[in-house]
């Protein structure tokens, strides 16, 4: 599976509006177009959305726990794969 990594410049920027509390990270929703299959995280809490690239309102919102990720993958032959997952922290002593 190919995992698509936003930047470091990207997270800095995301963190930094998290610290500015224009979004809320405790009710982030992972957004899937179903026309489309463009995906996002979104950091506010919604109950519906429109997509930006083919302007679909055939999103579907789920919302993800604090110690939840998710991967995806899109191939011709197999469509999309998302594979969500718990962030498993390590324990420092």
């Amino acid at each position: 599976m190919q995992t698509v990594k936003p930047s470091s410049s990207l997270f800095l920027h995301m963190y930094e509006l998290i610290l500015e509390k224009r979004y809320d990270y405790q009710n982030r929703m992972f957004a899937l177009c179903e026309s489309c299959y463009w995906t996002a995280t979104i950091f506010r809490k919604i109950k519906s959305y429109q997509c930006p690239i083919c302007l679909s309102k055939d999103v579907a919102l789920m919302p993800l726990n604090l110690d939840e990720k998710y991967e995806f993958d899109f191939e011709q032959k197999r469509g999309l794969e998302i594979k969500f997952s718990t962030v498993k922290r390590e324990i420092r002593k």
